[in-house]
């Protein structure tokens, strides 16, 4: 009879696991554009925390911080598209009134009027229209 032992498999440092998974939850949510930025940054941070001195970063939490990474950027295009079209379509008057009737019929008030009321600037002196 053989009775070879063998070694136990190395146990993984569970922050190494949760970077993994949270770097990839975060490039499967870019299309929500609000997920990415709380999965990312917690990607990043546990792949840092998984890292021990002397030692090489593990496998796991450097594709963890890499996915988790580009997340983070994704989601940072997204958001920086958004804000920088902003202005040129809340300018555009067709889009300015489907916002007013998508408004109205949700709330029976104008987007003008309740961003009037909510914030006391007139839309029209911030984005006057063509």
């Amino acid at each position: 009879m053989d009775y070879r032992q063998t070694s136990p498999a190395a146990r993984r440092n569970p922050f190494t696991i949760a970077s993994l998974v949270l770097g990839v939850c975060s490039l499967l949510t870019v299309c929500t554009a609000v997920l990415p930025l709380p999965l990312g940054a917690l990607g990043v941070l546990f792949a840092i925390l998984s890292y021990r001195k002397g030692r090489r970063m593990d496998t796991m939490a450097v594709t963890g911080l890499a996915t988790s990474c580009l997340g983070l950027a994704f989601s940072v295009v997204i958001y920086g598209t958004v804000l920088s079209m902003l202005p040129a379509m809340m300018r555009d008057p067709q889009y300015r009134e489907m916002l007013n009737r998508y408004s109205e019929s949700m709330y029976g008030e104008s987007y003008d009027d309740l961003f009037e009321r909510a914030y006391g600037i007139d839309l029209d002196e911030l984005f006057p229209t063509d």
